[in-house]
């Protein structure tokens, strides 16, 4: 690897850590094309190595989010009894048998559908009332949907549980970003134990990018909260069309 290589992927852990903390979506919807695209990793490879990023992303936020007391913990763990042996499973025995250019296409078309459901998917509004109370159910069963994607593609932990949180709990977005770290962190550990089983991780881009994400996670911490809910659900669906649609053309 060269001294560019590694700079940029430094530099592009650092941009996804900062974005993907501020919007509570942990940046897999833009890491996994950008290693694909920039990088020339192959889809599995991308998301393999990726998820490894995504974990330590989501490490740093949860723990800064946990500091700040808006982490509903009960909420969380709720959570992550779907998603985590989901993401672990489809990690060590889905994501590396779907075929390389299928697997490319299909990720766009992921990208394309989640930005649909975060434009169309019911959101709390600023007086509404918190439910106290975790809906268990309803909460593991939604972790299940999300553990499957983020184990298979790396994408889709946070840009679906925030609205679920805000719907099925009635948080308020920011407290939903906030929980969400917590369910994506132990969801990419799941994925990331996966996927190191089956071989998927490029571990010299990992090192350079987990450096960058960390740097990135922690600043975008300190950021969060200040953007209108209206303009990160915006960019949400921005930043999801403009890399499903690059990854479909690139196939």
């Amino acid at each position: 690897m060269d001294a560019v290589t590694a700079v940029g992927l430094i530099s592009f852990a650092l941009v996804v850590g900062v974005y993907g903390t501020v919007i509570g979506a942990g940046g897999g919807f833009i890491l996994i094309p950008g290693l694909v695209l920039l990088f020339d990793l192959e889809g599995v490879e991308a998301v393999g190595t990726g998820t490894v990023t995504l974990l330590a992303i989501g490490i740093t936020g949860a723990i800064s989010y946990d500091r700040s007391g808006l982490v509903r913990r009960s909420v969380a763990g709720w959570f992550a009894m779907g998603s985590v042996p989901a993401a672990l499973l489809c990690a060590w025995l889905v994501a590396d048998r779907i075929d390389a250019d299928l697997f490319t296409s299909v990720l766009g078309f992921v990208l394309i559908a989640l930005a649909v459901f975060v434009v169309l998917a019911p959101h709390s509004t600023h007086d509404s009332q918190e439910i106290g109370r975790p809906r268990r159910g309803r909460l593991a069963l939604g972790g299940l949907g999300v553990g499957v994607l983020s184990g298979t593609f790396a994408v889709g932990g946070g840009l679906l549980t925030v609205p679920q949180l805000t719907s099925v709990q009635k948080m308020r977005p920011h407290r939903a970003a906030a929980t969400t770290s917590a369910t994506s962190m132990m969801a990419s550990f799941a994925g990331a134990t996966g996927h190191s089983i089956a071989g998927n991780v490029v571990w010299g881009h990992a090192g350079l990018l987990v450096a960058g994400a960390i740097v990135g996670s922690t600043f975008g911490a300190r950021l969060a909260g200040r953007l209108p809910a209206r303009t990160v659900l915006a960019g949400l669906a921005a930043g999801l069309v403009v890399a499903g649609g690059s990854l479909l053309l690139a196939g």
